[in-house]
Parts: C-alpha cells; structure tokens; sequence
C-alpha cells in the first residue's frame, strides 16, 4: 500500500468533485456499520513498505475517536485540513509519509470499537479509507474510550520499513476527548482481531511495546467546557508525559499533527548528522 503522491490540486478536485462544500457529515460519512474492509477481525497485517515511487516511507497512524461527542474531527479533515497534514509534511521535505486512519470507539459498549484503514499516500485513497469510516456515534458514557485499541494494533499488525529498513520510528497519534482504559481484556482482543487467543494487557505495557516502532502522542480536544475539565483528562498525562498535547482548537489538529512529525524528524536527522561528524573526526 501507499501508492500515488500527494497533491493540493488533486485534494481540490476531489473536494469539488465530491461537492464536500454541500454535503452534510451524515451525506459524507455514509456506512451505517463496519466495511468489511476495514474490520480487524480480518486484517493480519498493515503494511508501509518503499517503493520505486516513495523510496523512503514514513509511516504515521492517525486513530480518530468516532464517538457521538467526536464526529466532527474526521469530518474537517475530509473537508478542509488534509492539506495541512500532507501538504506541510511534503513541504517540510517529508517527501513520502504514508498515512494509516483508524476509528476508534468504546470496545465496552460499541459495535464497531476498531476500524482499520490502509496505509496511503495519494489524496484520492486517504480520502476512500477516511470516508468509509463508521461514525457509529457510540461510547459508554463512562468517561473511557479505547484508545489503546490502536496501541494494540500498532504493534501487533503493522509492518513498517522505515523502521525494518531504516531503524526510523513510525509515529502515532491518537485523538479524542477521554481517557483511556487501563487495560484491554483478553476476551476484547479475540472478539475484534484476528488473535484467536490472548491474554489481558495493560496500557502500559501496550505503550512500552507499540514504542519501540513508532513515536506516539495523544492529542486531547478542548472543544466545549467538559472536555477542559481534569477529569476529562484522566490518565493521559501520568501515561505519556509531555506525549499528551492540548489542542483547544479542533480546527488546528491536522497542522499539530504534522508540526510534531516534522519536528521529531528533523530534531532525529541533526542528531544523526551530529553523531556521524563525531565518528569522523575520531577517524
């Protein structure tokens, strides 16, 4: 997966094409369940590989919260801010990131907990996996989503070459405007994966082990007055420190996507460059 490239004209002729500008979000998001596509019951693995045409992928998976209070995010994308993920990646000589979507609800209460996108690069195909996304609208109640669904998945069913070629991390980013539970039963995991055995695992754990391929981040919503409260909040901040990001503006989440990658990518490369000058002038 990951073939085509990216360019602003070709988002704005689907955007046209689509007539996005007059659509409502149930007119866009039309699947009433999970597309058999993207169900992980069926899916081993996701893979970013390079090719001929993107010789140095970078693989970054966005896990939306499709959840009643969060609908609007994957909506925005459609509409209007992809640009702002690919285009600044792109410019900022990111020539080849690889884009996976997940939806992401409550595994306790909700149908469709998980949803599995490909791995792309072209506007048209981040547009097709974004687009069959199964706004199911769930969620408990419960101030807990599952958002370690997509830790799971990460580390478990994604192959990746800049990490098996290169030894570059993947990144990963979380959106929502809960915390997380602590742990994913066994039974969750054979129930929504193909695993046909498994046991319990905690967030932790699923951390420590989905960070040892990809750098991940949550960005936690500010969009109405419960989601600024501590408790909103949860454990996010004890799980991943300085990894937790608060975006007030919901508007702003493609951009603070890209500002992070670009960031980490260029902050690993001076780091390289640095440590290689230091092996020469040993030599």
């Amino acid at each position: 997966m990951g073939g085509g490239r990216y360019t602003y004209e070709a988002f704005s002729r689907l955007k046209v094409s689509k007539s996005y500008d007059h659509k409502s979000r149930e007119e866009i998001f039309t699947a009433r369940n999970i597309d058999p596509e993207m169900d992980p019951k069926t899916i081993k693995i996701r893979e970013s590989r390079d090719s001929e045409e993107h010789p140095e992928s970078l693989s970054i998976i966005i896990g939306l919260d499709v959840t009643g209070s969060m609908g609007f995010v994957p909506e925005d994308i459609v509409r209007n801010t992809l640009p702002d993920l690919m285009g600044s990646l792109i410019e900022a000589g990111i020539k080849h990131p690889q884009v996976l979507f997940l939806g992401i609800g409550d595994f306790v209460y909700d149908e469709a907990p998980l949803q599995v996108g490909q791995f792309e690069s072209s506007a048209e195909l981040l547009d097709r996996w974004l687009t069959k996304v199964y706004l199911e609208g769930g969620g408990g109640g419960n101030n807990k989503e599952g958002y370690n669904f997509a830790y799971l998945f990460a580390a478990r069913h994604t192959v990746i070459d800049c990490w098996e070629k290169r030894k570059q991390k993947g990144f990963l980013f979380t959106i929502g405007d809960e915390p997380v539970y602590s742990e994913i039963p066994a039974d969750i995991i054979t129930r929504y994966t193909v695993a046909t055995e498994a046991r319990k695992v905690s967030t932790e754990a699923l951390i420590k082990e989905v960070s040892e391929r990809y750098e991940i981040f949550h960005l936690h919503l500010e969009h109405d007055a419960w989601s600024k409260e501590e408790e909103r909040k949860g454990n996010w901040k004890s799980l991943l420190g300085e990894r937790l990001v608060i975006i007030p503006d919901y508007k702003r989440v493609a951009k603070r996507i890209a500002e992070l990658v670009i960031q980490h990518v260029h902050a690993a490369s001076a780091k390289g460059l640095t440590a290689r000058n230091d092996t020469e002038d040993m030599l």
